[in-house]
């Protein structure tokens, strides 16, 4: 979100363990933005390795 979608951020929580992805809120429209937002980025392979690559360089730790 930090990257691409600046006006989500605070807007809902993350709660994702075991592999799991998981964003809870009650502002629906931050929820339906972020799930279209999603669905672009996964079906697009080229993007999502983009941005896995920008993660890591950015010090993300991927803790799978």
């Amino acid at each position: 979100m930090s990257t691409e979608a600046q006006t989500l951020e605070g807007r809902f929580a993350y709660d994702s363990e075991a592999g799991m992805f998981c964003a809870d809120g009650a502002d629906r429209s931050a929820l339906e933005e972020l799930a279209a937002r999603m669905n672009v980025v996964a079906t697009d392979g080229e993007r999502l390795r983009r941005l896995v690559s920008q993660a890591k360089a950015s010090g993300f730790e991927f803790d799978d």
